[in-house]
């Protein structure tokens, strides 16, 4: 398999109007044989389960042949939408398949559908009763991972019908579902088809466009702190995933420089990268390629009703909030980070006379402290553990920084392009008070046992130096 350099400078711009029309989720495709497996470089057996996927425009049309061919002339269907998914392509969807009988659950558009167990519950029960042959979440976000639960829960296959690229969670394993009082990936049930209207797509609120962009800036973060865990923890990693999910991120942002002029290119390069980055978390089994500290900053705001501006409270609006402060801290901690010195001995005595987080939990992450627990005992690292880190680290040094310099220069580079579209990147464009902003930056490393940068600050003793980067722009309203 061709060997790629993960990060150039203006790699962006390596993207021109034609060659953002391939398709990375394609070519990814091809990897897997026809039962879906493939047997990577990496050392892994992946599965990819989805069998369909349809883009383009008229994919609702061509839908309907894809579903007489793998279901017959007569399937039972039960589709759930909700009142602005159900007006964006669940009436025509519905209207264009043949099926013996069609199901339909519409949820009100406000309150906006809630993903908890509950819901995930009565609707199983609805779904149940109606003895489908298939499951179909006309939606993207939310209202695909309440019927990929569902059809988990049951047993009963599953597909989505996309009406925004705005999320990546669609093509995913897992559902992100309200457990504990807190964001959880819960195993669900793979979309065994996606089609995915471009016109339906281009159609969608522009937050909506925006949201999905934000959620991309997240696949520099991400590459960049999974190959960092592989250096300092001997976390496995797999090139093919990261690098499929970070070239899709990068056509699409590339092409989002178009958006107001071409806006089908631009959700086209947009919809195979949400896709692609799906298929990267299925066949890796977690969110490592597309998700970081940024995801779990934008879960804790989303958990907390942090935001206070309805229209922009969107996931991956808030994941690219936090994915331009993360660079900024980040950017920071890296310049820095050549002339950092670590006394050992120093460093491991302060380590024993740390007092543990159950001491010093601050009151704004009591009503999390379960999920803290949970992900602090994954977590657990002791003197040896850090004195081995730290052995590696002083060993990789510049290893790291080859990865971690042109990688933010990337990042940045996205960030400015987004800017020039106006993507609501400050606080107090989305409604986020300064305390609360700042409280999971604070408490990253609590909030999920993965390795990022913010440990490897935090093991060095020099976590501050990413913090006060954060808060100084944040004290100053950008």
């Amino acid at each position: 398999m061709r060997k790629r350099r993960p990060f150039a400078r203006g790699a962006l711009n390596r993207y021109s109007a034609v060659t953002v029309q391939r398709r990375v989720y394609e070519d990814f495709q091809s990897h897997f044989d026809s039962e879906g497996r493939f047997s990577c470089p990496c050392g892994q057996v992946h599965r990819l389960l989805t069998r369909s996927v349809i883009t383009g425009k008229g994919a609702l049309a061509q839908s309907a042949d894809l579903l007489l061919k793998t279901r017959g002339a007569a399937p039972v269907l039960w589709v759930l939408s909700d009142e602005n998914t159900e007006a964006a392509a669940g009436a025509a969807w519905k209207e264009g398949v043949k099926a013996a009988r069609i199901v339909s659950r519409v949820l009100p558009a406000r309150p906006r559908p809630e993903p908890s167990m509950h819901v995930i519950e009565e609707l199983g029960r609805e779904a149940r009763n109606a003895a489908p042959d298939l499951l179909v979440s006309v939606g993207s976000g939310v209202i695909s991972d309440l019927v990929k639960r569902v059809s988990f829960d049951l047993g009963i296959p599953n597909w989505c019908v996309a009406t925004a690229a705005s999320v990546d969670a669609f093509t995913s394993a897992t559902s992100s579902v309200h457990v504990g009082g807190f964001h959880n990936a819960v195993p669900a049930a793979v979309s065994e088809a996606v089609i995915c209207d471009l016109d339906v797509i281009a159609r969608s609120p522009r937050e909506m466009t925006l949201a999905g962009l934000g959620d991309l800036l997240a696949k520099f973060i991400a590459h960049l702190d999974w190959s960092l865990s592989r250096i300092v923890t001997g976390e496995h990693f797999c090139d093919v995933i990261s690098t499929a999910a970070l070239d899709s991120a990068r056509k699409a942002l590339a092409a989002a420089r178009t958006l107001d002029q071409d806006p089908a290119q631009a959700s086209g390069a947009l919809a195979d990268a949400v896709i692609t980055s799906g298929f990267s978390m299925q066949v890796a089994g977690s969110s490592r390629s597309a998700a970081s500290v940024e995801h779990m900053m934008a879960h804790f705001w989303e958990i907390a009703d942090a935001v206070r501006n309805e229209r922009l409270d969107l996931h991956g609006i808030l994941v690219g909030t936090a994915s331009r402060a993360v660079l900024r801290g980040y950017r920071a901690f890296y310049r820095a980070f050549p002339r950092m010195k670590v006394k050992r001995d120093e460093r491991l005595k302060a380590f024993a006379a740390e007092r543990p987080w159950q001491e010093t939990l601050e009151p704004g992450l009591a009503p999390y402290r379960q999920k803290v627990s949970e992900e602090m005992e994954r977590k657990k690292i002791d003197a040896a553990t850090l004195q081995e880190r730290l052995a590696r680290l002083e060993e990789s040094r510049e290893k790291i920084l080859q990865i971690a310099l042109p990688a933010l220069d990337e990042l940045a580079e996205s960030v400015s392009v987004l800017e020039s579209l106006d993507y609501p990147f400050s606080r107090g464009e989305i409604g986020l008070s300064e305390e609360l902003f700042l409280l999971p930056v604070r408490n990253v490393r609590l909030l999920r046992a993965r390795y990022s940068t913010f440990d490897l600050a935090w093991e060095m003793g020099q976590e501050r130096v990413i913090y006060d980067e954060i808060r100084s722009h944040v004290l100053a309203g950008d």
